[in-house]
Parts: C-alpha cells; sequence; structure tokens
C-alpha cells in the first residue's frame, strides 16, 4: 500500500511539472486581475493626520516622581480627549462646518487619534476617498476638539501644532499586496485544477494499474505483433 501511495505521488509529480504552462497561465491570470481590478475598481483611502500637544496646567515639574505622574496624568487625558473627538458635540461640529454628506456613525469610524511615544503629543487624523478633504476635516476637528475641550474640562491645556498636509499616497489598498494574493491564488486553482484530473483519470497505463484495479498480481504480457506487408 505505502508503495502505490508513492508511485501515485510521483506520476502526480510528474503530471504537474508537465502541466508548468497551466500553473504559470493562472497565476498570471490571477497576478493581472486582482491588479487591475484594484487599480481600477477599488477607491483609494487617504489619511491625514493634524499634532496637537498636551500643555501642563501651570508650574513646573520639580521632581522625577512628579515627571512620572504628570506622563501618567497625560495618558489618562488623552483616553478622555479621544472619547470627547468621537462625542455627536464635535463631531456634528465638524460635519456643519465643513458642509460634509457624511453620517455620525461613518465619520466616528475613520478618525484615528494616536499618541507620540514618551511625548505629550498626539494626531488627530482622519480617513477619507479625497486627500484634501481628509486634511480639512483633520484641522477642523482638532480645532472643535481644543474647543469642547475648554468647555467641559474647563482648563486650555492642548495646542495645535502642526495643520495636516495633503496625503499624497494612499494608506489603502495596498495594490502590490492584492495583486500578488491574485497570483496565489490563481497558482492554487491551477494545482486544484491538475489533482483533480489526475484522479478523476481511471485510464490503465501499466501492470501496477491493473494490480491496483483487480487485486491480482499481473503474470505476463501479450506482445503486440504486426503484421509484415506483402
Amino acid at each position: 500500500m505505502e508503495t502505490t501511495k508513492e508511485v501515485n505521488f510521483k506520476e502526480l509529480l510528474e503530471i504537474v511539472i508537465k502541466k508548468w504552462w497551466l500553473i504559470l497561465l493562472l497565476t498570471v491570470i490571477g497576478f493581472g486581475t486582482a491588479y487591475i481590478y484594484t487599480v481600477k475598481y477599488v477607491t483609494p483611502v487617504y489619511e491625514a493626520n493634524t499634532v496637537l500637544y498636551i500643555g501642563q496646567e501651570g508650574g513646573s515639574l520639580g521632581s522625577i516622581d512628579v515627571s512620572l505622574g504628570q506622563l501618567n496624568a497625560n495618558s489618562q487625558l488623552l483616553v478622555d480627549y479621544k472619547q470627547i473627538a468621537s462625542t455627536r458635540l464635535v463631531i456634528n461640529e465638524v460635519i456643519k462646518n465643513l458642509g460634509l454628506n457624511i453620517s455620525y456613525d461613518e465619520f466616528k469610524d475613520n478618525v484615528i487619534i494616536q499618541s507620540v511615544s514618551d511625548s505629550r503629543l498626539f494626531t488627530v487624523g482622519f480617513r477619507y476617498s479625497d486627500p484634501q478633504v481628509a486634511k480639512q476635516i483633520a484641522d477642523e476637528l482638532a480645532k472643535q476638539l481644543t474647543v469642547a475641550v475648554l468647555q467641559i474640562v474647563g482648563v486650555e491645556n492642548i495646542r495645535i501644532l502642526d495643520q495636516a498636509l495633503v496625503p499624497q499616497v494612499p494608506i489603502s489598498p495596498n495594490v502590490l499586496l492584492n495583486a500578488v494574493i491574485g497570483g496565489l491564488l490563481g497558482f492554487f486553482i491551477a494545482l486544484f485544477i491538475i489533482i483533480l484530473m489526475f484522479l478523476i483519470n481511471d485510464t490503465i497505463r501499466n501492470d501496477e494499474d491493473i494490480e491496483n484495479l483487480i487485486g491480482v498480481a499481473v503474470l505476463g504480457d501479450i506482445p503486440e505483433f504486426k503484421g509484415e506487408a506483402r
């Protein structure tokens, strides 16, 4: 039984090698199809980010312990500011000021707020299909966040350091990655077709096929004779 499996595997490998052109063809087709589809039909998404700074509420830091405490406090403030930036108070104001045709939920899903490591800086970003609009939204969102913090918390301790730049390169889709995935899909489809053709092919090719079919060893072959033309 083990010998049969080994022989079948070898036969399958030979067929795969013989059908290399099919594997190459479907791989190229998959790669090209995924590339063209991504470029032509998938809407690119751009991300613009405005940089803000969390200041202190008065007084200078007197010790390392205070400095560490201040960093922890800033981390908590950032969590609070993220929540404030996601409120209807802030988002609806941005939508109204910029005249956007976008729902609150859709807007909220595209807001990106991230802290900058080992600093009191953080970024307010927005993802959108139009890079210019993404920049405008990020800047307006940062502005409305500072206003809301002053109204809600009663302190004015965040400042806008850098306004967003108009993004030049989309963050998605990844054209090359999608094309590679398409190529791999075509490769595996080709392998599947070859293996399926091999499994359903019940043609008797040699003595071993006969032995596997009837379960009896072949004792001899009848030679093929060709008559001589007279």
